[in-house]
């Protein structure tokens, strides 16, 4: 028997060089690839029964089942990504263990419940009259309200107390579906408003002053007003209605999300932790989510924008998901070279339709036989003739923005030298000589390439008056069909106009009116009479109303958008900056088997110990010290979670709005090194050793590799605290023997395995920690939104950090479209710059980009990218998106850019030349 390797050439000769009668009868009845599986595994199943002996003689085989050593396991992380957690969530992630102590929840609800009384609209009415008031007295009413909120009691009863969360639950939207139909969070919003800029005075004139620190009463009062208004927030996403559209309305007009961005601006130069930071970031979060909407509404005002903006070829909107687009500029770059190696190609005359040719026979092949057709063709061409002109003849800083790749501008072709004789023109054959390699020599590798820009000035064919081959004509009316179109490339090439204009000192762009822009056009008189959406609407409507109805609700989010970013410009730097230093000091810095082993029963040291059993006191205490270093990680993890989701919906929602309003707050990201911080917080949460284990492995063949993914912060258990949690408190839910689980004990390994039809093993984690997923999947669209798409300079930044090999391992280890989406999508920017041994050994990764990634018409993501060229223009590029930036800021928002140094100086428009005075050449001593 040969134990040697399977000869694949003789299999392979077997098969197609000298096939036998069966053979031929397996190809016949199936394909080759079927016919050499088959092959293959009869080859394996032979030297599986070789080696395992008599014992398996007797079993059964089947043809088309495959050994053990074929098959392939596939990890699949069970996790589905939700923007809005459920109302239970929300709610215990607010409190904390001393907040349930401020509100007496801790101490059984004794608290609120001797202050409750049964009219809750008295309550109401003296919280009115409260509006103005300050927090340093004792607002019964606002216990009462509070105490109602909670959904403690089925009735009037304060003693009718729930007995389950589900029930509480229950009260709690309905109480405060009463609260907002009441208009209740109208004094509440005005308290905290006039408490924020209270605040703000007192720290301006008194420093960090000890005197500028919060008593205990205006504490208490001050957290219990952002709790009702985060209850309010919270049910009104959960059950929308008439009333949640008044709200919505008060919050606008009230500007209650700005005053929180200011405030916390204002935090990060006086702080001061009776400010309770965490809770405005927990309320500012939901207020993006109640104000502006998710990602089902993004949708919705992207179909009204591609409306509005006569988009009719979008990328997002083609039916056959399938079917390769371009960009523009693509088909710029290839028109540009198709008039490079054939001047004579017209394209009014290539691509029309022909009736008939010089012998009189029909030929229309390949037409453009609508008229619209030809209008977009007349369209197209224009623009290609603008923007190549502008980017070949002008020195403005624009024309960098967006290059198009031809093949002339190539750096390698353009290094090819001169060729003395055309193509085309006949030339004798070289002369044949002896080879050196023949004699010893060493043999000469040589490259012929041709300078594909050289232009092709024969015809092709002498019985027709068109000098451009058939499948040039044929590529062109393909990618012109191909070229997908984009409201964000509208504004930004309209924006990119207007600076080169002010640049070239043309005209002066600042102070006039943006007729593109949205907030400053005009909408059609239908959607202005229903601009505010809870205008009523008339029983006679006729059938579009529904349609008018759905623009205005989208004007109106869009006008929202505007209004925050105009009013909140010149703060979202420090803004920035506050949540970056959130999520760096989301770390874990203790070991975290460490409190596992002391709070289980099982295994403490403090209960097990004879010398610490009889003192009970100091047991509790070291348990309640625990587990409060225990809750402030968990809090940590939500308030990040809260930051991450704050981050990607302003960049959603500023790209809806203006695409350079998104790429500005990008540039804020990208300049507080966004990318090392993720990236660092990434790796430190799968590599760190306080998420490990301190056991010894019940493997010796345990590697590290395989600790690293599966004991690291997303597959380890959920850090939960029952005895702090707030419905357990309400409901006097108290388990005493709790078992906590802080490190994975179940490797994935262990975990069962499913084997399908084509012999893979599927594998489902279903234990993970949702809370981390949802951080991680964040982080990773942000990343990928941050990766401006053609701008070379963070691609570079971003691909110095090397992360290739993190992402790698995520995306074998945990299968799940949240993770997997946006990391192909950012490696997918980043392969163009690897090294060919890179591309050698990720040879899998570059396969799942190609078959789960969008693919372009003209795509040269894998090969064909000027490297040389592309790293050449990457600082250029960056300063040039900067320069745009602060021309479209300067020129829309003046004031707020003032606020941050930059100043407008209309010197210029007001200079005549008639007030430089006149030059005396008489003056002049030439001899010096």
């Amino acid at each position: 028997m040969n134990y040697g390797p399977i000869q694949i050439d003789q299999l392979e000769d077997l098969i197609i060089d000298h096939p036998d009668a069966e053979t031929r009868q397996e190809l016949n009845d199936t394909s080759l690839d079927e016919t050499f599986q088959k092959k293959l595994s009869a080859k394996a199943h032979e030297i599986e029964m070789a080696n395992s002996g008599p014992k398996n003689n007797e079993s059964n085989y089947n043809d088309n089942d495959m050994s053990y050593q074929f098959l392939v396991t596939k990890l699949h992380l069970l996790y589905e990504y939700k923007e809005i957690e459920d109302i239970e969530q929300a709610i215990s992630e607010w409190f904390t263990y001393s907040d349930l102590k401020a509100v007496g929840v801790a101490a059984g609800v004794l608290a609120l419940s001797k202050v409750f009384n049964n009219d809750i609209d008295k309550s109401l009415q003296e919280l009115n009259q409260l509006n103005q008031s300050g927090l340093e007295d004792d607002l019964d009413c606002l216990k009462n309200i509070l105490y109602f909120s909670f959904g403690l009691t089925n009735g009037s009863d304060p003693g009718d107390r729930v007995a389950t969360k589900t029930a509480q639950i229950e009260n709690i939207i309905h109480h405060n579906e009463y609260l907002i139909s009441q208009k209740a969070y109208e004094p509440l919003i005005n308290m905290v408003i006039n408490f924020l800029d209270k605040r703000v005075k007192i720290d301006k004139q008194g420093g960090f002053e000890k005197s500028n620190l919060l008593s205990r009463k205006e504490l208490g009062n001050y957290f219990k007003l952002l709790t009702l208004i985060y209850f309010m927030i919270l049910v009104s996403l959960k059950e929308p209605g008439k009333s949640s559209i008044v709200f919505k309305k008060f919050l606008r007009e009230s500007c209650f999300m700005e005053k929180i961005l200011l405030f916390i601006v204002h935090w990060k130069w006086f702080p001061n932790n009776s400010y309770r930071t965490r809770y405005l970031i927990l309320i500012f979060n939901k207020l993006i989510f109640f104000e502006f909407g998710d990602s089902e509404q993004i949708r919705q005002c992207d179909n009204y924008l591609n409306a509005k903006h006569n988009i009719t070829k979008n990328k997002a909107d083609i039916e056959d998901k399938t079917r390769l687009t371009c960009s523009p500029l693509d088909y710029f770059a290839f028109r540009e070279d198709l008039l490079d190696k054939f001047p004579l190609f017209d394209a009014n005359v290539g691509g029309q339709s022909r009736n008939s040719n010089s012998d009189g026979n029909s030929n229309d092949v390949h037409a453009f036989s609508s008229t619209s057709n030809q209008e977009e063709l007349k369209s197209i061409e224009k623009q290609q003739q603008q923007f190549m002109s502008i980017n070949a003849f002008s020195n403005s800083l624009a024309s960098t923005l967006e290059i198009p790749r031809t093949n002339k501008s190539h750096s390698v072709l353009s290094q090819l030298p001169t060729q003395p004789v055309h193509l085309a023109t006949p030339i004798p054959s070289p002369k044949l000589a002896a080879s050196d390699y023949m004699t010893g020599g060493e043999k000469i590798r040589k490259s012929y390439q041709v300078n594909q820009s050289m232009p092709f000035i024969y015809p092709v064919d002498p019985n027709s008056k068109y000098s451009v081959p058939v499948a040039m004509i044929e590529a062109d009316k393909i990618l012109q069909n191909a070229v997908y179109e984009s409201y964000s490339l509208k504004m930004l090439w309209k924006e990119r106009d207007k600076f080169m204009q002010q640049e070239r000192g043309y005209e002066s762009a600042y102070g006039k009116d943006d007729n593109f822009d949205l907030e400053q056009s005009a909408v059609k008189p239908e959607l202005k009479a229903n601009t505010d959406a809870n205008a009523d609407t008339d029983a006679n409507t006729d059938a579009n109303s529904d349609h008018y109805e759905v623009d205005s609700k989208n004007v109106a989010l869009l006008q929202r958008v505007e209004q925050f970013y105009a009013s909140s410009l010149s703060k979202l730097h420090t803004f920035v900056k506050v949540l970056i230093e959130i999520i760096k000091s989301n770390r874990i810095e203790t070991n975290l088997n460490f409190y596992e082993l002391e709070l289980n029963p099982s295994t403490s040291y403090m209960i097990n110990s004879p010398v610490s059993q009889s003192n009970d006191n100091a047991r509790s205490k070291i348990e309640m010290v625990l587990m409060l270093q225990l809750e402030v990680l968990s809090v940590k993890e939500t308030t990040c979670k809260a930051v991450t989701d704050i981050l990607l919906n302003l960049l959603s929602w500023l790209k809806r709005s203006h695409i350079l309003k998104s790429y500005y707050f990008s540039s804020l990201l990208f300049d507080q090194q966004f990318f090392s911080i993720a990236l660092d917080y990434i790796g430190g949460s799968f590599n760190n050793p306080n998420n490990q284990s301190t056991a010894p492995p019940k493997s010796d063949e345990l590697i590290e590799y395989e600790v690293l993914i599966n004991q690291n912060r997303l597959l380890n258990p959920q850090i939960k605290l029952p005895t702090m949690k707030f419905f357990n408190h309400c409901l006097g839910l108290r388990n005493k023997s709790y078992d906590y689980q802080f490190i994975n004990k179940t490797f994935i390994s262990e975990l069962p395995k499913e084997i399908d039809e084509n012999n893979i093993n599927h594998v489902q984690i279903r234990n993970y920690n949702a809370n981390f997923a949802h951080i991680l999947s964040n982080l990773l669209r942000i990343l990928n939104k941050v990766v401006i798409k053609n701008q070379s300079q963070r691609i570079f930044a971003l691909n110095d950090l090397k992360p290739s090999e993190l992402f790698k391992m995520i995306l074998i280890n945990y299968d799940t479209p949240a993770f997997s989406k946006p990391i192909l999508k950012i490696m997918k920017k980043l392969v163009p710059y690897q090294g060919r041994k890179w591309k050698n050994v990720n040879m899998d990764l570059i396969s799942s980009i190609y078959m789960n990634c969008k693919l372009s018409m003209k795509d040269s993501w894998l090969s064909g990218r000027d490297l040389e060229s592309d790293f050449n223009t990457s600082y250029d590029q960056e300063v040039a998106l900067r320069a745009l930036l602060q021309f479209y800021n300067i020129r829309r928002y003046p004031s707020e850019m003032e606020k941050i140094g930059y100043k407008l100086n209309n010197d210029a428009e007001n200079f005549d030349i008639s007030d430089i005075p006149a030059l005396n050449l008489e003056s002049i001593d030439l001899s010096s």
